[in-house]
């Protein structure tokens, strides 16, 4: 099982030498001449067009050397050995250590004899990956009776011919003549085509590609052949009931001599391989190639895309049996769309690598890739986003919007409803699905980090939801305070998603006309006097609303502060709040500013 690729310009033998990209449009992080580090299954990830599928073909095709693990180490200190002058950072992976040795052995250096040593090396400790060991399984669209068809269009053809009288006709006719003859049965055109369009029709090439379409041939050579190879085939039929059809009784693979069809009896029904499922009918294709080489080492199988056809629970399946002690001598390349196949990476039981392909523009009369390859840790959220998951696939919010409390919560989701009623044109934002509320209490908050660390003494808010946008109090902190540092922390993990309120707390946000309003609301016949106090401009916005109130009226309306100086009954007050203002014109710039950054932020996110 390989860790790490590489191809070399010259022959070993050929000094000077060079290692060179595998293609010179693909291009791996941090301009690497090596690939790596590869796992026991590394999955491929990236939007249409991006490259992955090109790039795995390439790797199923092209000429290159190859070195495990255990054999890089060798190699590392053999090379450590000889330029015990020099450091090299064997503590990073092998594909940093590689590059790193390259660098400073080779590239940088001008040494005739270093240069020889490190390819001398190399011949030693790498070797060439075998055409023999790949196995590419493309796309599978299903069987389809493609024999029927053929037979079909030739009974038709040579009833309706009575003489070959040109050119074409007669090499149609050969042609079907010789596919009659040879037998249908050897004939998988998929495997042709696939051979023809990929790899230019190329004999190496096509003996590895498994389509299924000469399923039938395989397995009945094997139950007409030795004891080994029919007990081989029982296992398997043991092996397909136990992994994925174990509610059933039996799964029997029978070849129909008289149909030449490979009849699939699962339970009590029997019939043609075709007229089962595509994802029945894909499972028993990749399992069995699988199945018949779990024995030999040194496989790899490339395989595209193989979440199509298949439901997400049989998927993760599919995945866990992979990489189970079964098929522990073969490795893996797969392309994939699916976030299930990325959610099985968390199976700290599975050896997986992630690596990301994007298309990256080339720049004129320069040498750049055209395509970027960057490994990345499997709890990366940036691969959920490449694949173009969104929370509410799964029925989660799309993004969160943290708040203090409840009263934070309801005059928000009322400022947006207003925001909305304004602009006709803006999206109606659907709360639990689109956006969800998270009131985090305050000083809580302490409890959480927003970066991608894992603390035992702090929650992940990130894996709570991945997509958030903070609002806070601004409780007339100081930088030098432990809340104000902690803000600092806040503002630069989360950038412009964090947004510290201009005034002490969300109460504070409302207009002088809307205070007065409420005022007069909650305290009957006091109208005139409240209105007579606010006939000058107020400035309440750093101060705490209650006391700022109660002082105002020492005595002449009910009191509204609390032990801390702020409202005492704020889920009361701010109900009234909320029925009082009636139009988005009504509110504060500073409540208009903090809802516009609010609904831009929920609008972006979905």
């Amino acid at each position: 099982m390989f860790n790490i690729i590489f191809k070399a310009e010259k022959d070993f033998n050929h000094i000077p030498n060079k290692l060179i990209r595998l293609h010179n449009d693909y291009n791996f992080a941090n301009d690497a001449v090596a690939y790596g580090d590869f796992s026991k299954t590394n999955i491929f990830i990236g939007e249409n067009n991006s490259g992955k599928s090109r790039f795995l073909r390439l790797l199923y095709a092209a000429s290159y050397h190859v070195m495990s693990s255990g054999v890089f180490k060798d190699f590392c200190h053999q090379i450590k050995q000889l330029y015990r002058s020099k450091k090299f950072d064997c503590v990073q992976s092998n594909l940093y250590t590689f590059n790193d040795i390259y660098e400073k052995t080779n590239i940088s250096t001008a040494q005739t004899y270093g240069v020889n040593y490190f390819f001398e090396s190399l011949k030693t400790h790498a070797k060439i990956f075998k055409q023999s060991n790949r196995f590419y399984i493309p796309v599978l669209r299903g069987f389809k009776d493609y024999k029927k068809i053929i037979n079909i269009k030739l009974k038709t053809f040579l009833d309706s011919t009575t003489s070959i009288q040109n050119k074409d006709s007669i090499h149609h006719y050969i042609s079907l003549l010789n596919l009659e003859t040879t037998g249908l049965e050897d004939f998988d055109i998929y495997r042709e085509i696939i051979a023809q369009e990929y790899f230019n029709d190329k004999k190496t090439s096509l003996k590895n590609i498994l389509t299924g379409g000469r399923l039938y041939q395989e397995i009945k050579s094997m139950l007409l052949g030795t004891e080994s190879q029919r007990t081989l085939i029982n296992n398997f039929q043991t092996f397909l009931h136990d992994k994925f059809f174990s509610e059933y009784s039996t799964v029997q693979l029978i070849p129909n001599e008289q149909e030449k069809v490979l009849y699939v009896k699962i339970g009590e029904e029997e019939r043609p391989i075709y007229d089962w499922g595509d994802g029945t009918q894909q499972i028993i294709i990749i399992f069995y190639s699988l199945y018949i080489h779990k024995d030999e080492e040194d496989n790899v199988f490339f395989i595209e895309e193989p979440e199509m056809y298949l439901h997400p629970g049989i998927l993760r399946k599919f995945i866990e049996v992979l990489n189970s002690e079964i098929f522990k001598n073969h490795q893996y390349f797969i392309t994939s769309h699916s976030n299930i196949i990325l959610d099985t990476s968390a199976d700290s039981n599975i050896d997986m690598s992630i690596f990301k392909f994007k298309k990256v523009k080339k720049q004129q009369k320069e040498e750049f890739a055209e395509f970027m390859i960057e490994q990345c840790n499997n709890g990366d959220v940036s691969l959920l986003n490449e694949l173009g998951v969104r929370n509410s696939s799964v029925f989660l919010s799309n993004c969160s919007i943290w708040v203090e409390g409840i009263t934070d919560r309801l005059y928000i989701k009322h400022f947006i409803d207003l925001y909305e009623k304004k602009n006709l044109g803006k999206s109606k934002l659907r709360e639990n699905l689109d956006f969800t509320f998270i009131e985090y209490g305050g000083g809580n908050l302490s409890h959480f980090n927003f970066d991608y660390t894992n603390s035992s003494d702090s929650i992940n808010a990130q894996y709570i939801n991945n997509r958030i946008f903070l609002v806070a109090d601004n409780d007339n902190t100081t930088p030098s305070s432990a809340k104000g540092q902690r803000k600092e922390r806040l503002k630069k993990v989360l950038g412009e998603n964090f947004y510290e309120l201009p005034v002490l707390e969300i109460e504070n946000i409302i207009t002088q006309e809307t205070l007065k309003n409420v005022l007069m609301k909650q305290n009957p016949n006091k109208e005139k006097m409240i209105c007579q106090k606010f006939s000058k401009e107020k400035n309440f916005a750093k101060k705490k609303l209650g006391k700022y109130i109660d002082d105002l009226f020492v005595g002449e309306i009910k009191k509204y502060a609390g032990e801390s100086g702020t409202i005492k009954n704020k889920v009361e007050f701010c109900k009234t709040v909320i029925g009082e203002i009636t139009d988005y014109d009504m509110l504060s710039d500073f409540a208009k500013d903090l809802t516009q950054k609010v609904y831009a932020f929920i609008e972006n996110n979905n």
